[in-house]
């Protein structure tokens, strides 16, 4: 009788155990999760004579509780260079991801890319698009 006592304690104890931990690990990835707010998602650049370099920058604010960090922007084409802002984005504060796009060694035509956005938010990941028709001089 007194193990299944003990039995019963032991598993009522890991049970409250578990508990106890699976709601401090929902706190905590909570205490790390911000949201990312973007002006605009998508931008054309027109006509682009080929063999031109063109800029945009992609401007975003953290409408979260915590610091945003942008962990990684992944170009879907080599042609496409970002540069992001890489300290933490403080709670209200804005930053930015400036796009370099290379027509050099591209065809002519319309030409759609996308940059994903890596961050402490929900999603993880964002999918910036810029667009452009490359033309002959």
């Amino acid at each position: 009788m007194r193990k299944v006592i003990l039995f019963i304690c032991s598993v009522t104890l890991c049970c409250a155990a578990c508990n106890t931990q699976s709601t401090e690990n929902k706190q905590t990835l909570t205490d790390t999760i911000t949201s990312i707010e973007f002006e605009s998602k998508a931008y054309s650049f027109g006509q682009v004579v080929k063999g031109e370099i063109v800029e945009h920058s992609y401007f975003f604010t953290n409408t979260g509780n915590i610091d945003l960090i942008i962990e990684e922007v992944d170009p879907s084409c080599g042609c496409t260079t970002p540069e992001w802002t890489k300290e933490p984005v403080k709670p209200g504060e804005k930053g930015k991801i400036k796009v370099r796009f290379d027509t050099q060694h591209q065809s002519l035509g319309n030409k759609t890319k996308q940059v994903a956005v890596y961050s402490n938010t929900s999603p993880t990941r964002n999918i910036l698009q810029f667009s452009a028709q490359v033309v002959a001089e």
